[in-house]
C-alpha cells in the first residue's frame, strides 16, 4: 500500500542541495571571469601594429623577418618600391580584398606597415613588392614577431643603379 496517496510533499522548507543550485553558481563564474575578458578584447582591437623593414637589392627576390641587428640592413636601400601585403590564398582575413596593408620605401629604402584596428595576421602572408627599375617580387612568409624586422630582397633591372639618397636627408637619417 501507498502510505503517501492524496498527500502532498512541500519541499520548499528544505535547505537547497548542491545539484540544485550549481547552475546557478556556475552561471555567476562565468560572469565574472568575462568581465576582465571584456576589457581586453576593447583594448586589443583598437591597437595599431607598425612593422619597420628595408628593401635591399640582392640575388633573389624573396622577403623575411630578420632581427633588428641584422647587416643586411646596413645595404644601400632601394627608394620608392610599393611594398604590398596580401592574404595567403585561401584566407578570408584581409578585409574582403586580399590587400592587408600597403607601404612605399622611402630614399633609404626604409617602410613601415600599418595594421590598424586589429587586423595584424598571425598566419602566412605574400609580400609584393615592386617598383621601377626592380623586378616584381612575390613571397610567401610570416610576418616579424617582436624585436625582428622585414627584410625585402628584390632583384634590380638591367642597367637600374640604386639612388644615392639626396644629401640632406643623409644628415637625418644618421641622427635617428
Amino acid at each position: 500500500m501507498n502510505t503517501t496517496h492524496g498527500q502532498r510533499r512541500n519541499c520548499t522548507n528544505q535547505t537547497p542541495s548542491i545539484g540544485t543550485s550549481a547552475p546557478l553558481l556556475a552561471m555567476v563564474l562565468v560572469a565574472l571571469l568575462a568581465i576582465p575578458m571584456i576589457g581586453m578584447v576593447g583594448c586589443a582591437s583598437s591597437a595599431k601594429s607598425v612593422i619597420k623593414g628595408r628593401v635591399i637589392a640582392g640575388p633573389v627576390g624573396q622577403s623575411v623577418r630578420a632581427a633588428a641587428g641584422d647587416e643586411r640592413f646596413d645595404e644601400p636601400g632601394v627608394p620608392d618600391a610599393k611594398i604590398t601585403i596580401l592574404r595567403k590564398s585561401g584566407s578570408s582575413k584581409s578585409r574582403g580584398r586580399g590587400v592587408y596593408t600597403r607601404a612605399t620605401s622611402d630614399a633609404f629604402g626604409n617602410f613601415e606597415l600599418v595594421f590598424a584596428n586589429g587586423q595584424y595576421p598571425r598566419d602566412a602572408v605574400q609580400v609584393r613588392v615592386e617598383g621601377e627599375g626592380i623586378y616584381t617580387s612575390r613571397s610567401q612568409t610570416f610576418l616579424p614577431d617582436d624585436g625582428e624586422e622585414m627584410l625585402c630582397v628584390v632583384i634590380t633591372r638591367p642597367g637600374y643603379a640604386i639612388p644615392d639618397p639626396p644629401e640632406d636627408k643623409k644628415k637625418q637619417s644618421k641622427k635617428k
